[in-house]
């Protein structure tokens, strides 16, 4: 992750998907944001907080989508959420911001991202 000044930024044009993930994950820890599980009723088990592998953006379908994906997934269950191949983003921004919201409900119960995005930059919080 880059740092400019005391801000932390994230330059989603130079960066890879785990990176991505620790980013969203470190922000919520600066925010003093509790990172615990929230019971899903629509998930399986196994999609938690503790079992975050990795975080993707793919074009798909002439845009972009994003996808969290799980580890210790049992034999015949799905490994990934996302959004909609069916109705993806138009920008790379637009559906990491879109991730990003799925992940920290995930996390916190809440949407709220712990961070402000300004044209490709995502700028969090000081570390």
């Amino acid at each position: 992750m880059a740092a400019t000044s005391s801000l932390n930024t994230l330059d989603l044009n130079a960066t890879g998907e785990r990176i991505m993930l620790d980013y969203i994950l470190d922000a919520l820890k600066t925010a003093n944001r509790a990172i615990y599980d929230i019971p899903q009723p629509f998930l399986p088990p196994h999609m938690n907080a503790q079992n975050l592998a990795d975080f993707r953006l793919q074009k798909m379908n002439g845009g972009w989508v994003a996808d969290i994906y799980f580890k210790n997934v049992p034999s015949g269950q799905p490994d990934a959420i996302g959004t909609r191949d069916a109705h993806p983003y138009k920008t790379r921004k637009e559906a990491f911001l879109a991730g990003a919201e799925m992940l920290c409900t995930l996390i916190t119960g809440t949407p709220e991202l712990p961070f402000t995005a300004l044209g490709d930059q995502i700028i969090g919080a000081p570390s």
